[in-house]
């Protein structure tokens, strides 16, 4: 009887190791099941071919091409600063790993150097960014780049570019308004000239435009009272001539206007009053 009466406890054991047991494997297993799940795919051949171009039309020679250019923990990534402090140098590429198939597409670059002592970037901007069809992100601020904006730019479908601090120089290219997705576009601090092209009018989708510190002249074109997204115009320290243009009331969104020392002539438009979201 008293055999018989030790079954259930032993048995209730013997469950309650086989629980644990259990328990134990999926907590040790799961992390490394998640891990290969995460691990993201290479980008196609053609995207890392176009990276080795445009590190060399960039003049950059740091990236590691033995390593997928995805991962987000090579030579392709710059871990974000710790407690609030600011990333003096960054060299990041991005991707896009969400699509059904599995494949991963580049998506972003961020290139700057804020310690103008290390790794300046003195090439060009490269012609073989117009081959990663899938970038919307692109930053190469704070550097020594040189000549202009390459033609090839202009068939992508970039939201941000940044080009601010370089020493690029021309004529700001007409074609720049066919990237209708641009939302923001920075090439302040740089050596342009002439004019503000009259097609930047097609940017509908603009919030950001920034052409501070450059040699434009000539007058602000009215076609860009097209630009009813824009929530932030800087066009100060250039060569303008002539009167702001009248057209503040098509800039209902706006919070930040920058344009002095800019050349223009006074009156201030009194439709600068209607703009009830401006806040600097």
């Amino acid at each position: 009887m008293g055999r018989v009466a030790q079954c259930p406890s032993t048995m209730k054991i013997l469950f309650a190791y086989i629980i644990v047991t259990v328990l134990l494997v999926l907590i040790c297993t799961e992390p490394n099941q998640v891990e290969a799940q995460v691990e993201p795919a290479n980008p196609p051949r053609y995207e890392v071919k176009a990276l080795r171009e445009i590190a060399a039309e960039l003049g950059k020679k740091d990236w590691n091409f033995s390593e997928n250019p995805c991962n987000n923990k090579s030579s392709w990534f710059t871990p974000p600063p710790l407690h609030g402090s600011r990333a003096v140098n960054n060299s990041t590429v991005t991707c896009n790993c969400s699509f059904t198939n599995g494949e991963c597409h580049i998506d972003g670059m961020y290139v700057l150097n804020g310690d103008k002592k290390i790794d300046d970037l003195d090439g060009v901007l490269p012609r073989s960014l117009g081959k990663l069809s899938y970038i919307k992100t692109l930053h190469l601020y704070m550097n020594y780049l040189k000549g202009t904006i390459p033609h090839e730019w202009a068939a992508l479908k970039l939201e941000t570019v940044t080009l601010a601090m370089n020493r690029l120089s021309g004529p700001i290219p007409s074609y720049l308004g066919n990237i209708t997705t641009l939302k923001y576009l920075s090439i302040e601090n740089n050596l342009f000239s002439g004019t503000i092209p009259p097609e930047f009018g097609r940017l509908v989708n603009l919030e950001n435009l920034t052409l501070n510190a450059n040699y434009l002249t000539g007058k602000f074109p009215s076609s860009l009272a097209n630009l009813s997204n824009l929530k932030e115009l800087r066009i100060s320290s250039n060569n303008f001539t002539g009167k702001m243009p009248d057209i503040f009331r098509s800039w209902k969104q706006l919070e930040k206007l920058e344009i002095q020392a800019s050349g223009f002539e006074g009156p201030i438009p009194s439709s600068l009053a209607l703009l009830h979201n401006l806040v600097e």
